[in-house]
């Protein structure tokens, strides 16, 4: 087991994330390394999908975006959640073509942005905080005043 790996799974053995997991807010579905999906729950009940591809963890964080477990590939546009203009800020369809979600927290995005260390401290990512600082921010913001459900 290479040590990214290894370390991603003793922070989800750890009480952080069993914590979050114990509230309902997200579960860990698979793990196909360097791939872990999650289910992270919205504030109407809906579960999203979102795959974060992990090589370099903790030291590097995760990247990725909204995931189909059917259809084992992006989520389609139809299912994206909708909301308002700062959600849709960082659920964005057109970055990446889907595959990271806009924000300082993922690895692919924060590339060529490096003026959020400043304007955005509390998304600097922590590798003390690991994982669960993703998955909180992102089922804050599907539970955020700003989400408006899927179309």
């Amino acid at each position: 087991m290479t040590p990214d790996r290894a370390q991603l799974e003793r922070d989800l053995a750890a009480v952080p994330f069993q914590e979050g997991a114990a509230r309902g807010r997200w579960r860990l579905i698979t793990i196909a390394w360097p791939f872990a999906t999650f289910g992270i729950t919205a504030k109407d009940g809906r579960e999203f999908v979102v795959r974060l591809e992990c090589s370099g963890y903790p030291a590097q964080p995760p990247t990725g975006g909204l995931w189909d477990l059917a259809g084992n590939a992006i989520l389609p546009a139809v299912k994206w959640p909708r909301g308002d203009a700062v959600f849709l800020g960082t659920f964005r369809q057109d970055w990446q073509m889907g595959a990271a979600l806009y924000f300082p927290l993922d690895r692919l995005s924060r590339q060529g942005h490096p003026d959020w260390a400043n304007t955005h401290p509390h998304l600097t990512w922590k590798p003390e905080k690991g994982i669960v600082q993703y998955l909180a921010e992102v089922h804050r913001f599907l539970n955020s005043r700003g989400y408006h459900g899927v179309a």
